[in-house]
């Protein structure tokens, strides 16, 4: 018995504590917020939808725990397996009469969502194969190899469609790559590649959508862009805000208002007027537009002590235990969970204030969601279990 105490003993000393107090922060503000947000809804069955998010929170943290617990040396060789699973589930939610297709989108299997685990299952795949000291794959063949690896899902989840998640990938990937020690010159050709990218789909919209432009040829521009017309639409709306207030850009113009009118202390929890009225649609201001939420009624206060959370309590906390594991894996398992997180928090705010195109990505344990509360609470596990394992690995390291 004592020796299972002192085992469990020496884990929890190597917890990193301001990364699983901040985790739980969010987490709670989250059920609080969703609780706000889902206050105007006009079922009760809406209004309780905070209760299924507490629950996922709850299964979250247990979650978190086992796999922090759980030596990340030892689960990381099932990521062939993970990853070949996820694929399975991404190509299943595809299939008419499997997957559940809600507004449009094709994205729910079992009452789930693959693509939320397939971000862990490609950082978890990828940090495999780029740890192991192979020179070979820090070289032009890696880092075709990685693309590959991260480009057959995200294919898959642009199919549902998911613009946004498929996007959070490639500064994920990207991010990874540079981290292993891949030349510099190659990185900087892959940036080039997707900066390039961007730049046409963005050029292609915004030729499309000028004043003037003949309905053949705005057709014949959009088709080259490959983006569905929702997607087309929030292009439009990023790259002209003003144009249509009450129709496409709606959603973001009463985001601007809510974020604007709280001011520096904000209206209070649960009095906030843009989302209690309507004017912000209370199918947006629980997930993807909550930020707003929080901002109005927390006012500037209130959002910037949520952006301190974030740096502070997760990101500076995560690249704290990457620099002092000297596991490559380890290393590489924090790095792409740490550039996840910020892509969702910089993506989610920038386009509730219209810093980047709305892209439908929900904020990190804030925005109502079970799968994805599930899997950022396995994100935030993989780190905790880095912090506790990782010092291992490099005092045995050092020894040898």
């Amino acid at each position: 018995m004592d020796a299972w105490f002192g085992w469990i003993w020496a884990k929890v000393r190597r917890v990193n504590w301001v990364l699983l107090l901040a985790t739980l922060a969010l987490s709670a503000a989250g059920v609080l917020f969703v609780k706000s947000a889902c206050s105007s809804r006009p079922t009760e069955a809406l209004r309780s939808l905070w209760v299924g998010q507490l629950g996922f929170a709850v299964r979250g943290v247990a979650l978190m725990g086992v796999l922090a617990f759980w030596d990340y040396r030892r689960w990381v060789r099932f990521a062939p397996w993970l990853y070949a699973g996820v694929l399975a589930a991404l190509v299943l939610v595809l299939v008419p009469g499997i997957g559940v297709e809600i507004m449009g989108a094709r994205r729910w299997l079992f009452g789930l969502q693959p693509s939320e685990p397939a971000k862990i299952a490609l950082i978890v795949l990828l940090a495999w194969v780029l740890g192991r000291g192979r020179e070979a794959l820090r070289t032009w063949r890696g880092l075709v190899l990685c693309g590959a690896l991260a480009g057959v899902p995200a294919g898959l989840i642009l199919l549902e469609p998911d613009l946004g998640t498929a996007l959070v990938l490639g500064p994920t990937v990207l991010a990874m790559v540079f981290a292993a020690g891949v030349s510099p010159r190659l990185l900087a050709v892959g940036v080039l590649a997707v900066g390039l990218a961007v730049g046409y789909e963005l050029t292609m919209v915004r030729l499309a959508t000028a004043e003037g432009v003949a309905p053949a040829r705005r057709e014949q521009l959009l088709g080259w862009t490959g983006l569905r017309e929702h997607q087309v639409s929030r292009v439009e709306t990023f790259l002209y805000p003003m144009r249509d207030r009450t129709g496409s850009g709606y959603n973001a113009y009463q985001s601007e208002i809510a974020v604007g009118s709280g001011g520096v202390w904000g209206k209070g929890y649960g009095r906030g007027v843009q989302h209690r009225l309507g004017y912000l649609p209370a199918v947006v201001s629980m997930n993807d537009f909550i930020f707003p939420v929080v901002a109005e009624e927390t006012g500037f206060a209130g959002a910037l002590a949520l952006l301190a959370v974030y740096l502070g309590g997760i990101l500076i906390p995560g690249a704290v235990i990457a620099a002092r594991c000297r596991d490559d894996v380890g290393r590489l398992l924090c790095v792409g969970v740490v550039t996840l997180l910020f892509c969702h928090v910089f993506i989610n705010i920038g386009m509730t204030v219209r810093i980047v195109p709305i892209t439908g990505l929900p904020l990190p344990f804030i925005s109502q969601g079970g799968t994805f509360m599930l899997v950022m609470m396995m994100a935030m596990g993989v780190l905790q279990s880095v912090a506790i394992h990782g010092r291992t690995a490099e005092a045995v390291f050092r020894h040898r």
